[in-house]
Parts: C-alpha cells; structure tokens; sequence
C-alpha cells in the first residue's frame, strides 16, 4: 500500500506541470478555459439601410446609449455601387458610435450575381479605415438574390481566406417560415458553415394575423426551431433581426420573449421602417433578458 502511495505521489510532479503548461498556453493565445468568446452581435441593436442615414449621429447615437442599444447595423454598399458608398457620413457615424462604446456592423446587400465581385467588395469594407484609423466591427451580407450553395461558398470562402478565421461574418438570411427560404434552394447548411453568425430577418407585421404578441412570439418561435432543422446545428448562432415595420411595442415584446426562452444569445436588434419610433428603442432597450 505504502509504496502505491508513493508511486501515486511521484507522478504529481508531472501532472501539476501539464496543468502549468496548459494555463501558460491559455494566457498567451488569450483563451479563456472558463467563457466562450462572445459573439459580436451579442446585445441590442437598429438597423439602418443605406438611403437613412441620421443626420445628426452624435444625437442619434446618445439617444441609442441612453435606451442601452449597444450597436448600429449599417448599410455601406450594395452589389452596383462602390464598396463604401458614403464614406465621409461613415466616418461620423463610426466616431459617433464608438465615443460612446456602440459598435457598428456593417452590411451590404450582395446579389451575388458575380460572387468574386461582390466579395472583394465586402473585404474593402471590412479593411476600410477612417482617417483617425478606426474601423467596422464586423461585417454582414444580406443574401436574398441568388441563394445557391456554389454561389454562397464561392463568396464566403474569398472573404475568409483575406479577412482570416477570427473575423465575425454575419448572414442576414429570410425566415425559414418563408417558402423563398424553402432549402430546396435556400442553401442554409452552406452558410451555417461559412458564416459564425445567422442572422434572420423575423418579419412577422406583413401577415395581418400576426400583429399581436402573441403572434410575434409564434412567428420567432419558428423561426429559431427551422433555422436549427435546416442547418442541422442546434448549437448555430443565431443574432434575430426584429420587424420594426410599423410594430406595436406588444408585439416587439413578443419577439424579445420568444429570443430569451429560447435561449438566443448572439443578439437582437429591430429594422425600422426609415427610422425607429421612439416606443420601438423603449421596448428594446428596457427589456431585460
């Protein structure tokens, strides 16, 4: 018995220098045993297309800190225009947003009609610097045109290769509950394994029986459980993009439900029609997940 102690004993050395080397390792490449990075999406966020900029950013973005909206969702580009379309109100978008700790996403619409075109430029965004040297925090494509696997890989794959595996790429995508995002020819298993972060446009408020809370709820609900069915991935990170098309704040806080039992953790955010309305920043700000 004594000399099983022993031996037992000698090999401590041993495993207390594996768990030494293994916590070195942790510290140097900043990894984190303990909590998963977070994805870039994770908080409350406005969308804003390209043709509504706010005219006033420090206001708009002030307004967003003081309701805890912590990112923008910007439009730079779409397929026939210049990579940044708008780069002097870019620019003060970005230092308006990031003097008060907001981030900004940005996004272009790809109708990847030519998928190498449409990839350079969404890397040019992604590489774009303002003259003080700040930059987007992530970037996002909306894939609504041409929606086949070959077409998405193609794009997807150029731009991981210039911007690296650590950057977050984002795929604004329709609902699954859409018979247009049908994966017969919505290649959603292709962009769950090219993009870190799903995020669907859950636009329920065109369908007259869903302007309740109840039927925001519903509507998100499947929306969360068919974008696992599809992609076969019920780990996949899902940011929900909310329907701000004129919705009442009942049924916002339908969808904030429906994100917090379902245990959505990269994220929500409202697309306005033009710009938010006031009782659409309350809702999303105050609600506490």
């Amino acid at each position: 018995m004594i000399k099983k102690q022993n031996k037992n004993l000698k090999s401590w050395p041993m495993f207390i220098s594996f768990f030494i080397c293994i916590l070195s390792l942790c510290l140097i490449f900043n990894i984190s045993p303990c909590h998963a990075k977070k994805p870039i999406t994770v908080g409350k966020g406005i969308w804003i297309n390209i043709w509504n900029y706010p005219n006033n950013p420090d206001m708009f973005c002030e307004q967003l800190k003081s309701k805890g909206i912590n990112t923008i969702y910007l439009q730079v580009s779409r397929s026939n225009m210049p990579a940044i379309k708008d780069p002097i109100k870019l620019n003060q978008i970005i230092k308006s947003a990031h003097e008060r700790e907001i981030k900004v996403i940005g996004w272009t619409y790809s109708f990847l009609k030519d998928p190498l075109s449409d990839a350079e430029k969404f890397i040019k965004a992604a590489f774009y610097k303002t003259p003080s040297g700040d930059s987007l925090d992530g970037m996002a494509a909306d894939l609504e045109e041409v929606t086949n696997s070959r077409s998405i890989e193609t794009f997807a794959r150029v731009i991981r290769k210039a911007v690296g595996i650590d950057y977050p790429l984002i795929a604004i995508t329709f609902s699954p509950v859409l018979k247009r995002a049908d994966p017969k020819h919505y290649a959603w298993k292709t962009i769950a394994n090219n993009f870190d972060i799903i995020a669907p446009m859950t636009y329920w408020h065109g369908f007259v029986k869903l302007r309740s809370e109840k039927g925001a709820y519903d509507y998100t609900t499947k929306t969360i459980t068919k974008i696992k069915e599809f992609t076969q991935k019920d780990d996949i990170k899902i940011h929900l993009i909310g329907d701000g098309q004129k919705t009442s704040s009942k049924e916002i806080t339908g969808f904030l439900k429906a994100a917090e039992e379902h245990g959505i953790d990269a994220g929500v955010s409202l697309y306005p029609w033009y710009k938010p309305k006031k009782h659409q920043i309350e809702t999303l700000g105050k609600y506490e997940f």
